[in-house]
């Protein structure tokens, strides 16, 4: 039977080895300054963007505004009349054309136009808009029409991103085609292209958000640091046990 020195030993190691997550975290905190994943995952997928259909059917909703979204308090509050607003864009969009007499109003529209080139509903009809002479006018886009936006907005010429950009985007592209993963979590540091096109060498690649990981931030040695908790709680009742079992047989 170990002796109460042995004991006594075994209790201090244990009461040193419980308190491990606590290390753990210490020791993060002096690595330095805090690099983190982000919680979202990005691939690069080759896509056909000479496919009127498909960029339309992909991209259109990045590009277009929908009315109802004026109901919202916190798209409201950047425009100066949003119920006059809305209204007129939902006649223009129903009969073709509509009256627009308020200066309010016609802010409200260039601002969209500033922002958005189509307007919809449901995201599956789109209109083009224009605002002259106090006339609001839509017209139906069909795919080609938007496809030609979206290359004209949404494509980025790989050697025109800048390097950071370029090298997020080329561990997007090899995590993408690897086997041993499906996307890549780009460090909190790595800037991801803004464009969703990324056209390189005459392929072009839609940059997408494929995954989201719930990151609590917990550091690399935190599960190391649970077992020497728990190795350290044993090793504690062990020498308890040890001394209360020594005083008995005294």
């Amino acid at each position: 039977m170990p002796t109460d020195r042995t004991a006594l030993v075994l209790v201090l190691v244990g009461l040193l080895l419980v308190p491990g997550p606590a290390y753990a975290f210490a020791l993060d905190d002096l690595g330095g300054e805090e690099r983190h994943r982000s919680s979202t995952g990005y691939s690069a997928t080759e896509i056909t963007a000479s496919n009127d259909t498909v960029l339309a059917d992909r991209y259109a909703d990045r590009l277009a505004f929908r009315p109802s979204s004026l109901e919202y308090r916190h798209v409201r509050e950047v425009f100066r009349a949003p119920n006059e607003t809305r209204e007129a864009l939902e006649t223009a969009m129903t009969d073709g054309a509509a009256s627009v007499e308020s200066d309010a109003v016609v802010a409200d529209v260039r601002r969209l136009q500033r922002n958005y080139t189509f307007l919809t509903t449901e995201y599956d009809t789109y209109h083009a808009f224009s605002l002259a002479d106090g006339e609001l006018t839509t017209t139906v886009a069909n795919d080609s029409e938007i496809a030609a936006v979206v290359r004209t907005q949404l494509v980025a010429n790989y050697t025109s991103l800048p390097p950071a950009e370029r090298r997020t985007f080329r561990k997007i592209r090899n995590a993408t085609v690897s086997e041993a993963a499906y996307d890549y979590r780009p460090w909190s540091d790595e800037p991801v292209p803004d464009a969703p096109i990324v056209e390189r060498d005459g392929t072009y690649y839609a940059v997408e958000v494929t995954s989201h990981t719930d990151d609590f931030d917990f550091p690399d040695g935190l599960l190391l640091g649970l077992v020497a908790a728990g190795v350290g709680v044993v090793t504690v009742l062990v020498g308890i046990a040890t001394l209360g079992y020594n005083r008995w047989r005294s």
